[in-house]
């Protein structure tokens, strides 16, 4: 009887066997799995990047109008409220204020680029005044070359004499003596170098008026297409308790973001703008205006606003060289102290963005869609954190997107 309720060896080994190629066969699928999710969320992320870019050109108005009316949102409720008006009358009062100072910054750009060519011959007459500068230095340069030259020759033959040098070498030294210019051959470069630099400078300015003139034209067209998104984003836009927790929070956040960064880059650039008109320097509006737009690019646009008007200062023809550095100077100091100083001083790190990440999100969405994503990358980048950081297999991308590191606070933990 106990024999016939034995389970035999062979039967328990195949048991245990099998039990083995089930497991191996459960985790080669969970393995497989994996590597298929991993492989659709590349895939999900290439198909996204390229719809972004494909679709930039609707895309790109429409994400700067949402941008826009989470801006003035709070600006229409009050003038609902102080002035009892309804919501549609104040979007038409909103838009007619866009509409305005689109035109008056048209306008001022397209008064300083006719200044800028009115003021060609000017700009033209300062370069061949410093070619003529580099020309007489140069000169005086040749002269004293040509004089120690003409001092060393008789040392050169007595030591060819004394030391008995042979042919060879003597005709591997006379190259070298005779190569120096002679003062009238660099005179004569020189006047071609000047007609070069004034023909450089006519094609410079006309070709930078016939860019700068499209830009503007694409620019007001752009910015026509932001407004009407805005008038009716405005008119349905509807009550914050409507809205999740999450769309409340990306709002506050962006809201923040935008006032703060706009009251900082309204003195930048009225500080900006002045500095350049005390010194007296052409299109000191525009460039202010353009310190006021380019402040909104974290780390480049204000690197980029100092350097634009260093041409004209450069160029101007009744400006000295302390003049040249007092200008250059003030406003270099303007955006140093307003980008290292004043602004980690009132906004701190509201947008909750590691620089590193702000750096790389500018490069991404620079070459994605242009400019007006360098504008852009910021707040859009702020909103994908906040947009990760809800959900918890996202988490850590979101907290790596803001700096804080899960090894550091394991270790603080520990500690």
């Amino acid at each position: 009887m106990e024999r016939c309720c034995q389970v035999p060896q062979e039967l328990v080994l195949s048991l245990e066997m099998a039990d083995i190629v089930c497991m191996m066969q459960l985790s080669n699928k969970d393995s497989y799995g994996r590597i298929q999710m991993i492989c659709q969320m590349v895939l999900a992320v290439v198909a996204l990047t390229y719809s972004i870019y494909w679709l930039r050109p609707v895309l790109v108005p429409l994400v700067v109008a949402l941008f826009v009316v989470s801006g003035v949102s709070p600006i229409l409720t009050m003038l609902e409220n102080r002035l009892g008006v309804s919501r549609i009358i104040a979007a038409g009062l909103t838009f007619l204020a866009g509409v305005v100072l689109l035109i008056v910054f048209g306008l001022s750009i397209w008064v300083s680029m006719v200044d800028l060519k009115n003021n060609s011959q000017a700009y033209r007459q300062r370069v061949e005044e410093i070619v003529h500068w580099g020309e007489s230095r140069f000169r005086e340069i040749g002269l004293r070359v040509e004089q120690n030259t003409s001092a060393i020759l008789p040392t050169i033959d007595s030591e060819r004499k004394g030391n008995e040098i042979d042919e060879a070498t003597a005709t591997e030294i006379s190259p070298e003596i005779s190569s120096v210019e002679s003062p009238d051959a660099m005179t004569e470069r020189s006047a071609k170098g000047k007609a070069e630099m004034s023909e450089f400078v006519d094609t410079l300015v006309r070709d930078g008026i016939g860019m700068i003139s499209q830009a503007l034209i694409s620019l007001v067209s752009t910015s026509m297409v932001v407004l009407i998104y805005v008038f009716f984003l405005l008119i349905g836009t509807p009550s914050n308790s409507h809205h999740s927790s999450m769309v409340r929070e990306i709002d506050h956040q962006v809201r923040s973001y935008l006032s703060l960064k706009t009251v900082i880059s309204i003195f930048t650039g009225l500080a900006f703008g002045i500095s350049l008109h005390l010194f007296g320097v052409p299109m000191a509006f525009t460039f202010g205006v353009l310190a006021f737009l380019l402040n909104f690019v974290p780390n480049i646009g204000p690197i980029v606003a100092s350097l634009l008007p260093v041409p004209l200062i450069i160029l101007d023809p009744d400006g000295s060289i302390l003049w040249m550095a007092g200008a250059i100077s003030v406003t270099c100091a303007i955006q140093v102290i307003s980008g290292n100083l004043i602004e980690p001083k009132i906004m701190g790190n509201s947008s909750d963005l590691h620089p590193v990440t702000i750096l790389v999100a500018l490069m991404f969405w620079g070459m994605m869609w242009g400019v007006i994503g360098m504008f852009l990358a910021t707040p859009i980048t702020a909103a994908i954190k906040i947009l990760l950081q809800r959900f918890d297999s996202t988490r850590p991308a979101a907290d790596l997107m803001a700096g804080r590191w899960p090894a550091s606070e394991d270790a603080t933990a520990i500690a």
